[in-house]
C-alpha cells in the first residue's frame, strides 16, 4: 500500500513490498506546467500494490515552474534540479523513470533522426498513441550506475485525458513496479514492446558505445 508522504516539501508516494527487490522512483512534472498531465497518472499508480522492493512516487516534482530543458547543466544547477537531485540521493533508485509532457508541436523535433548530430541526443521512439520512450539526459545518467535503468517517458499532453494514453503509461510503470530485477524488467519490455524496445536498444548502444546496458 502507498502511502503520501511529504520529502524536502515534495509530495510524494512511497511503499515497501514485503519481499527483497529493487527501489523505483517515478518523477512527474520537472520542469514548466508538466505536473498537470504527470500528476493524475501517478496518483493512479500510488492505488497499486508492491509485492517486493521499495517504491518512490512524484506526481509532479514542481508546480507551474519556469522551463528549463533538462538536458542543460543550468536545469541542474536550478531548484528544481537541485530538488531532483536530492530526491536521488536520499533514494539511490536502480529503476528510475522521469515521466514528461509534451506538445504536439513538438513531435516532429523529439522523434527527428537527426537529433544526435543537431543536439548531441538520440531522438525519442514512439511506443504507440504518441508516447515516446528514451533514456535520460546524459548529464543526469552519470549520476547512475552502469547497471541501474533509467528511462524517459514523454506523454502527449493534448491527448492526456484519452484514457487508452493514461492505460498504456500506466502498464508500462505498472511492469517496472512487477519486476525484482533489471534483466526481468528488460525481458518483460521486449516481449511486450518488441519493435519499439529494439529500436531504443539499438539507439542507446550506439550512443553509449555499449559502455552502459539500456537504459
Amino acid at each position: 500500500m502507498f502511502e503520501p508522504q511529504t520529502v524536502f516539501n515534495v509530495r510524494l508516494y512511497a511503499a515497501r513490498g514485503p519481499a527483497a527487490g529493487p527501489t523505483r522512483l517515478v518523477i512527474g512534472g520537472l520542469h514548466g506546467d508538466e505536473g498537470l498531465v504527470t500528476a493524475p497518472i501517478i496518483a493512479r499508480l500510488a492505488a497499486e500494490e508492491l509485492s517486493a522492493g521499495e517504491a518512490i512516487l512524484v506526481p509532479s516534482l514542481v508546480a507551474g515552474g519556469q522551463y528549463i530543458g533538462v538536458l542543460t547543466a543550468e536545469y541542474y544547477e536550478s531548484a528544481a534540479g537541485q530538488l531532483l537531485l536530492r530526491l536521488i540521493r536520499r533514494y539511490t533508485p536502480a529503476f528510475y523513470f522521469e515521466l514528461h509532457a509534451y506538445g504536439q508541436q513538438s513531435y516532429e523535433r523529439l522523434t527527428d533522426p537527426g537529433r544526435v548530430n543537431k543536439i548531441g541526443v538520440p531522438h525519442f521512439i514512439e511506443l504507440g498513441n504518441g508516447i515516446l520512450i528514451g533514456s535520460i539526459a546524459p548529464l543526469l545518467r552519470r549520476r547512475f550506475t552502469i547497471a541501474d535503468f533509467c528511462m524517459t517517458i514523454e506523454v502527449p499532453n493534448w491527448r492526456h485525458e484519452d484514457e487508452r494514453i493514461n492505460e498504456s503509461v500506466l502498464e508500462l510503470l505498472r511492469i517496472a513496479l512487477a519486476c525484482r530485477d533489471r534483466d526481468a524488467l528488460m525481458q518483460t519490455y521486449r516481449a511486450r514492446y518488441p519493435a519499439p524496445v529494439k529500436q531504443a536498444e539499438e539507439l542507446f548502444n550506439r550512443y553509449y558505445r555499449h559502455f552502459l546496458r539500456p537504459f
